[in-house]
């Protein structure tokens, strides 16, 4: 049933009305506002790539409208534009640049991960640039991207018809300062630089440009900011059932951090078993890399591990289900790259009928082509094969972002460079449900956990501590509910290792996610540290009902497990903005993300709740706990007794 659009013309205004909302269009320039109302809710149009005018409309149908507008000295331009049931299509004639002013948006939410996580997104500068998904990306681009932002007006824009053409900016840096350059080889700009904090000079916009075809989006509106969220979340659709409910149960452990490729199997036995004689629980026990001789080998190496099947026997007895580390890279040494060779199976090179390298951070390697059947099945095959031999669950799978994909590379059908990760996940999803996979590009309905990319040991924004809380939102709001955060403590990479402090805060801000995952072992420090550790670990646990119930309605309808404040408050100016806070079922963590800090202020929203700990009753339209106390092992926890989660 199409939707009753209403057209008038007032002076130098052509107004087009459905029910929910209206675009206000001037006819002497170029672009529009969205008003539900009137009240205005997005301003786009700033700069729609010529100077514009004389628009008007060319003709009508049911619900939808073609404007056309003369486009300087190009011609003209035209612009269909069709009335859907929660919003609006929108589609061009030609390559078109447009604009969107953040200020008419107030806070901005979406797109997907950035190396330096800030929240909302105003609060960052990001260079215009190809949207790919990204491994550690030069100008702050990360491995999950939606080409879909969020305001807290009530408005969603989702680009539909994205590839790697499409240039993204997000409140940009002037023309002066330049982007880093992304290289392996080369040392990268600081996180905290990537992107960079906006300043006075930074564009207020947000810009979306596709030198190649027209652009093709949807504006999505509601009555606040939490409808159109949801409206969102049905365009991109939801998860097609839960992950696996071991991983949601208890706690992942793998051997990355601790150990790095320092891995044996006398290693990895004796750290399962450390785990279980300090009291942990895990259900899932990762073997990351180095197990295979050569990367690409679907055999783990008989010097370093001489008996896998009894290993993982071994660790299923301590009651562990067993992955193994995966990515899509090939190197010359595998015996299995020459296989792969021979029949077709990897990326071809531009010109040539044969492999294309490519740089990874291990060095050459060939890449998976992921568009070929025959080629999946193969790397299928294989990775069953030894799973079935040896007892494996599942394996985790990394990489697979658009760019280690070269853009000139050919493949058995053409590809865009994002498509890569949304091919490689699928293809994990669907043979091994038991995973976890790192990038994603429209992947949303996948039933699997999404890792957020390996952090830093620190504390900060800038891929420390406080952006797994940041990043998780972001997520959120753009439909991944199933997000797993990365190892507790971070990666320990260079001379970045944590202290006591920063594990036990990354412990306690992990506690109510939907998963967690450690790696560095709470008892290398002291027993405080493994008490502590140990005791937010155990509350993972007996609130495993609660997740399982908080992503069964995830499938149901949308609702994001980890929730920001303004999910239940979503016209609440404070809830809007805070970045440090989660919701979870009728839940409410406020995790310490600070250094040295004994106390912090924690914002409770609208509603009755009740201090876990200590049953103190707050009830209020939305209130301030200034200086609650956090000593070192106090999480800030809350829940709510009224509204529709408290029967939970």
């Amino acid at each position: 049933m199409s939707v009753t659009l209403h057209i008038t013309e007032h002076e130098q205004l052509l107004t087009l009305s459905t029910a929910h909302s209206s675009l206000e269009f001037v006819t002497d320039g170029s672009g529009f506002c969205v008003l539900i109302g009137r009240r205005r809710v997005l301003q786009t149009g700033q700069n729609w790539g010529a100077p514009c005018g004389r628009l008007c409309v060319w003709q009508t149908e049911d619900s939808e409208a073609l404007l056309t507008f003369q486009r300087g000295t190009h011609g003209y331009g035209r612009l269909r534009i069709r009335a859907l049931d929660h919003g609006w299509h929108f589609l061009w004639d030609q390559p078109t640049r447009d604009t969107f002013d953040l200020a008419v948006g107030v806070h901005w939410y979406g797109q997907g991960e950035l190396v330096h996580q800030r929240y909302p997104l105003e609060q960052l500068s990001l260079w215009e640039s190809p949207l790919l998904t990204w491994d550690n990306g030069g100008t702050g681009l990360g491995n999950i991207q939606t080409p879909a932002w969020l305001c807290a007006t009530g408005v969603a824009l989702l680009v539909q018809n994205a590839t790697d053409s499409l240039q993204v900016g997000f409140n940009a840096p002037p023309s002066h300062v330049q982007a880093p350059q992304w290289d392996l080889s080369a040392a990268q700009a600081p996180a905290s630089q990537r992107p960079p904090l906006a300043s006075a000079e930074s564009s207020n916009l947000l810009t979306l440009h596709d030198p190649n075809q027209p652009l093709e989006y949807l504006i999505l509106v509601g009555e606040h900011v939490q409808a159109a969220c949801k409206a969102l979340i049905d365009v991109l659709g939801k998860p097609e059932r839960t992950p696996p409910e071991s991983y949601i149960r208890q706690p992942i452990w793998t051997t990355w951090a601790r150990h790095k490729t320092a891995i044996n199997q006398a290693v990895v036995l004796r750290f399962a078993e450390e785990i279980r004689a300090h009291g942990y629980a895990g259900s899932t026990f990762g073997i990351d890399d180095k197990w295979q001789r050569a990367y690409g080998d679907n055999a783990l190496d008989p010097e370093r591990f001489p008996d896998p099947k009894g290993m993982v026997r071994a660790l299923n007895q301590l009651g562990f289900n067993v992955t193994l580390w995966v990515h899509p890279f090939f190197v010359a040494e595998s015996a299995n790259t020459q296989e792969a060779i021979r029949h077709g199976y990897l990326v071809k090179h531009p010109e040539r009928d044969e492999p294309y390298p490519v740089i990874w951070w291990q060095g050459l390697g060939y890449l998976l082509d992921v568009s070929n059947p025959e080629a999946l099945a193969w790397c299928a095959d294989k990775l069953r094969a030894l799973q079935e031999a040896i007892g494996l669950a599942g394996y985790k799978f990394d990489a697979g972002e658009a760019n280690y994909f070269p853009a000139e590379a050919r493949t058995h059908v053409p590809i865009h460079r994002n498509e890569y990760s949304s091919l490689w996940t699928a293809f994990a999803a669907q043979h091994f449900p038991y995973c976890e996979v790192r990038t994603g590009w429209f992947s949303q309905t996948l039933p699997i956990l999404f890792r957020q990319w390996d952090r830093f040991s620190t504390w900060g924004y800038d891929n420390g501590l406080a952006s797994v809380i940041s990043t998780a939102l972001m997520l959120s709001a753009t439909g991944y509910p199933f997000t797993l955060p990365d190892m507790i403590g971070g990666n320990a990479y260079g001379d970045l290792i944590p202290d006591k402090e920063l594990l036990i805060r990354w412990t306690q801000a992990s506690a109510l996610m939907l998963a967690m995952q450690f790696s560095i072992a709470p008892w290398d420090f002291d027993a405080e540290t493994d008490a502590i550790c140990r005791k937010y670990t155990d509350l993972h646990v007996a609130l495993s009902e609660e997740r399982l119930a908080a992503a069964q309605r995830a499938v149901q309808d949308g609702t994001p497990v980890v929730r920001p404040l303004w999910w239940d408050a979503p016209e609440d100016i404070v809830a809007l903005s805070i970045a440090d806070q989660y919701l979870m079922g009728r839940y409410l963590a406020a995790p310490v993300i600070t250094p040295q800090t004994t106390a912090r202020d924690v914002y409770l929203p609208r509603g009755t709740w009740r201090d876990y700990w200590t049953d103190g009753r707050y009830e209020g339209d939305g209130m301030w706990l200034r200086s609650y106390p956090a000593p070192l092992d106090v999480l800030p926890l809350f829940v709510r007794e009224d509204g529709e989660w408290s029967a939970l």
